[in-house]
Order: C-alpha cells, then sequence, then structure tokens
C-alpha cells in the first residue's frame, strides 16, 4: 500500500472544532481526487492525515495537494513493522533511491508518539544515523541545513519513514471560514482577490457585471476561466452574471462624468448586497488596492461603502501591482487576465474622475437615477452558472 501524509496547517488552536477543520480538508481533497483512475481511501486523524492507494505514481497526488488549502506540507511515506531492524532496512532502501552528491549532507529526525516503542527519539536517531553514514561514507551530517532529512514517526500501528517534503499552500480549509462574494471583473487583481481568501478558508461566489454590447463575449468568457482556474484551489465556483448596461448607460446620460465611476461602484455594492442576502453570503471581497486607481483612495472607499454594512474584504489592499502580477503568474491567472478583452469599469471609465468625492454631492447626483428600479432590474436578469476547476464540467441555471 502506497501513503502520502498531509500535516495540516492552523490546527493546533481549534481544540473542539479541530475535526470539522478535519473532515472540510478530506471532503476538498476527495474531490480532486474523484477524478484520478485509481481509487485513493483519505484517512484523517488527530496529528496527519492519510492518502493511501496501490498501484499508480504518486506524482498526480502530489500534483493535487500542492494546490489545497489548509495543508502545511506533505510526503510520501513508507510504512515499517515496529522494529529497530525494519526501520534501518528502509532507511538505507530510501537513501539508496536518491541522488546522492559526493559533498551532500544529511540528518535523521525521529518522533516517538509511540511511547512503547523500546527507544526514545535520541536512540533511533543515533542508530539509524550511523547505519547510513556507514553505507553511504561520502555523505556528512548536518543537523540544521541537510541537503537530505529522513523522518521516522514511531506511531503504534508502525513506523513511517519519508525522505522528500513538499510545501503545502498553508491557510485553512477551503469552506471553513464562511462563503464571500467575490467582486470578479476580467483584470489582474480580482483573482488574485478571491484567491488570497480561497487560502483563509472561505468559499466564494463569483460576482461578474457584464454590459453588451460594449463588453464582449470573449470577454464574459474569459471571466468564466477565471473562475475555473480558481476553482482549481477549491470546489466549484457558482457564477452570476449580473446585467449592467441598462445601469451604465443611465449613470452615462445623467450623471457627471467625473463622479460616474463613484456612483456606478455604488450601485455595484447595492446589488452585491442584495445578492449576498439571497445567497447567504456574510461579506464582499474585491481586488482593490490602496492609492492604485481613482476609485480606490480612501475618501472614495468611504464614499462608496456608505450603501452598504456588509463587511467588504479588501485582501490586496497593502500590495503594489508588482506584489499582484508575481502571484498571478505563480497560480496560472496571469496569461488569462493579461488577454485584451475590455470588462465594464474599462469601457466605462471616466476621462478624469474625482480621486476625493464628497459623500453629499454624490448622494445629490443620484436622485437623478431610480436607483431601485435600476437594482431591481438588474436583479432580475441574474443568470448563474457553477464552474468546476480548470472548467472540467459546466452546469448552467438559469435564474436566482
Amino acid at each position: 500500500m502506497k501513503q502520502i501524509q498531509v500535516h495540516y496547517a492552523e490546527l493546533s488552536t481549534k481544540g473542539k472544532n479541530r475535526q470539522y477543520f478535519q473532515n472540510k480538508l478530506a471532503t476538498h481533497i476527495n474531490y480532486h481526487l474523484s477524478f484520478l483512475e485509481e481509487k485513493v481511501t483519505v484517512r484523517p486523524r488527530h496529528d496527519y492525515l492519510y492518502l493511501e492507494w496501490e498501484h499508480m505514481d504518486a506524482q498526480p497526488l502530489l500534483d493535487i495537494l500542492k494546490d489545497v488549502p489548509g495543508i502545511a506540507r506533505f510526503e510520501p511515506v513508507y510504512q515499517v513493522e515496529l522494529s529497530m531492524d525494519a526501520i534501518e532496512e528502509q532507511a538505507l532502501a530510501l537513501f539508496q533511491k536518491l541522488d546522492l552528491k559526493d559533498d551532500d549532507t544529511f540528518r535523521i529526525q525521529a518522533r516517538r508518539p509511540n511511547r512503547h516503542f523500546p527507544e526514545n527519539s535520541m536512540a533511533i536517531q543515533r542508530q539509524v544515523g550511523s547505519s547510513v553514514g556507514q553505507a553511504f561514507p561520502q555523505l556528512s551530517v548536518d543537523l540544521d541545513h541537510a541537503d537530505h532529512t529522513l523522518v521516522i514517526s514511531v506511531q503504534k500501528d508502525g513506523a513511517f519513514m519519508s525522505v522528500e517534503s513538499y510545501p503545502g499552500l498553508g491557510g485553512l480549509p477551503y469552506g471553513t471560514s464562511g462563503k464571500g462574494l467575490l467582486m470578479l471583473s476580467g483584470g489582474f487583481d480580482s483573482p488574485i482577490a478571491g484567491y488570497q481568501m480561497m487560502k483563509r478558508g472561505m468559499a466564494i461566489e463569483a460576482v461578474h457585471f457584464a454590459s453588451p454590447p460594449y463588453t464582449s463575449p470573449q470577454a464574459l468568457d474569459k471571466t468564466k476561466r477565471l473562475t475555473a482556474r480558481l476553482a482549481h484551489f477549491g470546489m466549484p465556483i457558482t457564477f452570476i452574471e449580473v446585467p449592467f448596461t441598462k445601469i451604465q448607460t443611465t449613470i452615462k446620460e445623467v450623471i457627471p462624468d467625473d463622479s460616474s465611476m463613484t456612483v456606478m461602484r455604488r450601485m455595484m455594492l447595492r446589488i452585491m448586497e442584495r445578492l449576498a442576502i439571497q445567497r447567504e453570503s456574510l461579506a464582499v471581497i474585491n481586488g482593490e488596492a490602496l492609492g492604485q486607481v481613482a476609485s480606490q483612495t480612501l475618501e472614495s472607499m468611504y464614499v462608496i461603502n456608505e450603501v452598504t454594512s456588509l463587511p467588504i474584504l479588501r485582501p490586496l489592499i497593502a500590495t503594489d501591482k508588482n506584489e499582484i502580477i508575481e502571484i498571478a503568474r505563480s497560480i496560472g491567472t496571469y496569461d488569462l487576465s493579461n488577454e485584451p478583452f475590455d470588462d465594464c469599469c474599462t469601457v466605462f471609465a471616466p476621462v478624469q474622475p474625482h480621486t476625493r468625492p464628497k459623500l453629499g454631492a454624490i448622494e445629490k447626483l443620484e436622485e437623478r437615477l431610480d436607483v431601485d428600479a435600476l437594482v431591481e432590474e438588474a436583479l432580475a436578469g441574474i443568470t448563474l452558472e457553477t464552474i468546476a476547476p480548470d472548467d472540467e464540467s459546466n452546469s448552467h441555471t438559469n435564474l436566482l
């Protein structure tokens, strides 16, 4: 039986809720494993989670685990019987498989949760280290920064051994921090904001404001593909398309150009608040970074936020564009966001927007709009679509 040991991230302080977090992580992993050709069993335990299977190579499982929030690290492990002879034999076999160089270093790290095992951790380390050193004399010992680390965990049902470890995403299991509505455009920022909140355990639904014919079908498709990429790090995501043409053309007709962006963002948040109630969501997520554009000054955020009491989560608030681009490259959204299809904010961008709008002035301008009717009309035209990770399979629902 082949095995991978998964180490939980950030669960040490969860107390009585620990099992809930472990089960959420197991559910998330099981979903992604269901697409593999061989059945893989997931076994949550108090300190670790194990994956067990029989035949296939481990690489597909490693590729899945590296993108699952809530994992600190993971490693292929080899289970042997509870004897020093078996542990030493497996240790030599594992080092034999490594690509060892003459100047490489090694160390042994042993843990003994099973207190009935006769040798303690230090004795295991000394004995196994001596055997490895004799068998591979080209290696030297480095207890702090070794090239190769053999980890031995002596449990009740056997000794588990590994020489390869891979970093996880960290954070919390997907869905353990409630649900938020992500304002998703086709740009670089909002997908990264969604990704950051997913890493903190938040389930998301993606809300996209579309303004056909001013925005193209390609722009809408790009945003759906970004949603599919985000779903790769979680579970299938509900994509909510909001028809926004009527609102934007009305704003353009009756609101001065320099105030149009502020009014437009306030209309978006009014719709988001209604959606949050309908979708049982507790927060709105967006990709705003302080001072990046006119609508993201502190004064603009204050005036825009005034229309809702919902928490507005801005995980990118203190990041700069280069940091955002770097994350986009690392998670696979950069090329999609870089496609030349404009969203509604870009198409209707004012020439010289106010960077310090005044609340009273904006409220006076909004008296020219039938705000409630425009919001109701947009909500009535909303469509929903369930988008699976990397668009493996889509299902479509017509209305809220």
